[in-house]
């Protein structure tokens, strides 16, 4: 229960320091605007513009959960190591791993709020996009809202890919750059790996390539499979096994995630 209780309050103070950092709340600014600008945007779109409006929406949602999971979570660990002002709270009868799960914890927390808060943002300006649109299609509101589910759980993964990162190396411009590196290549693995399996290339591939890409599709987490913007765009039914799929991926993948960042940062030298 000491263990539990520890990460708790070490999520909260988290969440609360997160909060008060100026550069996410110039982001929450930002987002806010990008989001009431969709009536806007969704206007240069004779055909199609309640589609549009939806694929806008929730692509600002998605951009604005990770542009936060990278910067507070590089700042989660880099920072306080770096300015040892986590080695006060690491003398404590507390682990390096309630430590760090209570970080975790705490991004966790923030990344639902911002998805919660944006995800009802952008709810609120669809209704505005369909009036004066005739014959204009209906929202799938439960895809929409799935959708969400999968901005958050890129947003959750990359947060742990981060934080393995940042428990490895000790600055924090090298977590940055690999954790952007793997959210590029997650996205990226999946199309890449069924287009040359369906063999539309041009010329024979080579073999060593298709083992690359084999070995990069099990190795980095598989992004692709958490976006379900289509299925709220267009309305399509979303398979049940695909979501129950998406779930149990990702919840053993951040698990495996944060055991080796606990492994990483228990064996750390912090003299």
């Amino acid at each position: 229960m000491h263990s539990f209780a520890c990460i708790r309050a070490l999520g909260l103070a988290t969440l609360k320091g997160g909060l008060r950092d100026r550069l996410i709340q110039s982001l929450l600014l930002a987002g806010l605007f990008f989001l009431l600008s969709t009536l806007v945007f969704s206007s240069f779109s004779m055909r199609q513009p309640l589609e549009v409006a939806i694929n806008y929406s929730l692509a600002t949602v998605q951009i604005l959960a990770i542009l936060v999971t990278l910067f507070l979570g590089l700042n989660l660990l880099s920072r306080e190591i770096e300015t040892r002002a986590g080695y006060l709270l690491m003398g404590q009868p507390i682990s390096r791993t309630v430590y760090l799960l209570g970080k975790f914890y705490g991004l966790c927390l923030l990344n639902f709020l911002i998805v919660a808060f944006f995800g009802l943002c952008a709810a609120l300006s669809l209704p505005l996009v369909k009036i004066g649109l005739t014959n204009a299609p209906s929202i799938a509101w439960g895809n929409f809202f799935v959708a969400q589910l999968g901005i958050l759980g890129i947003s959750l993964l990359l947060g742990a890919v981060t934080l393995l990162f940042t428990a490895l190396a000790t600055s924090a411009v090298l977590p940055f750059l690999m954790t952007v590196g793997v959210w590029f290549i997650g996205q990226s693995t999946e199309a890449v790996k069924n287009y040359l399996e369906a063999g539309l290339t041009a010329q024979p591939m080579p073999p060593a390539l298709k083992w690359l890409v084999t070995v990069a599709y099990y190795l980095f987490p598989n992004l692709s499979l958490f976006d379900f913007k289509v299925y709220a765009i267009y309305g399509l039914t979303i398979p049940p096994l695909l979501a129950g799929y998406a779930l149990i991926y990702g919840l053993v993948y951040m698990v495996i995630l944060l055991l080796l960042a606990a492994t990483l940062f228990q064996k750390r030298d912090m003299t």
